[in-house]
């Protein structure tokens, strides 16, 4: 099996069609058929069943495809850039909303300054999507705040972060300095999106204490949540990092939640299988400083 025969199998899975798979590599379909069929023919497998013209991947299959696309990667790499050590190598991270608000562009801009050879593309959303794309390799590495939860990425927590409840000073609000997650009952609150590790970890705190609130805004940016809230429209859970600079000049107010952990971390996630190129080695690492 060539490197050639593994890039026209996984066409063909992301493609589900002989034609069209022969159609976007400029080759024939008896071509693209011919080589799905040595492959079969010389492991002993089945790679798709064939049902009313339409192919499914088998277990087999499958199988081949979890490695096939991280092998074009790797040599795809090497493809690129061995021998042309002057082009500036692709890392590709993800980040979380809060992440990509916060700590994200002043990483990227020292380990750039840090690594002359290196282009980062980063790719900021919420944590579900971000661990879709690691898990479709689209992403090398990603720093989230959110729970990953599947078992084929690892995660390492690097950066600790505390979620505050806020509220513009003008808001009417009977307590002073802290309150109960039951005080909270009714009030209308910005929420961030499904999907959201800020907004999961709130969610899961209201129904601990089996209190709900009036979801009255919901969206994903950081800036519109905060101009909302100094807006008086109303309260928001939102990372500390994000509000310590109006914390300061009082634009914002902080409510102490008397029965709230909000402690998180940020962490490193990546792909259990993943290949780590010296690149990407010196990126963690640098993650790893962060404070």
């Amino acid at each position: 099996m060539t490197i050639r025969d593994v890039r026209i199998f996984c066409e063909v899975v992301e493609t589900l069609s002989m034609s069209k798979a022969a159609e976007n590599l400029d080759c024939a379909q008896p071509t693209v058929s011919h080589v799905i069929a040595g492959i079969e023919a010389d492991y002993g497998v089945r790679l798709f069943e064939r049902f009313s013209k339409r192919l499914y991947l088998t277990e087999d299959g499958q199988y081949l495809y979890s490695h096939a696309r991280d092998l074009l990667c790797v040599y795809d790499e090497i493809d690129t850039n061995l021998g042309a050590y002057s082009h500036p190598v692709l890392v590709r991270i993800g980040a979380t909303i809060t992440v990509g608000s916060s700590v994200m562009p002043a990483l990227c801009c020292t380990f750039e300054k840090e690594h002359t050879n290196l282009n980062l593309k980063v790719v900021v959303d919420n944590t579900k999507t971000i661990e879709q794309l690691l898990l479709e390799n689209k992403l090398d590495l990603a720093l989230v705040e959110g729970t990953v939860s599947n078992t084929d990425l690892v995660t390492d927590p690097v950066v600790s972060d505390e979620l505050v409840l806020v509220m513009s000073p003008d808001f009417p609000f009977s307590f002073q300095n802290s309150c109960r997650a039951e005080d909270l009952a009714g009030l209308p609150f910005i929420f961030r999106e499904e999907g959201s590790g800020t907004r999961q970890r709130f969610i899961e705190f209201l129904s601990a204490h089996k209190t709900n609130v009036q979801e009255k805004w919901v969206c994903h940016s950081s800036d519109v949540i905060l101009n909302a809230v100094k807006s008086g429209l109303g309260l928001t859970v939102i990372s500390s990092r994000l509000v310590s600079k109006d914390l300061q000049m009082g634009k914002l107010r902080k409510i102490q939640l008397a029965d709230a952990n909000f402690v998180r971390a940020f962490s490193l996630v990546y792909h259990k299988d993943k290949f780590f190129t010296p690149q990407l080695e010196a990126l963690v690492k640098k993650i790893k400083t962060l404070e």
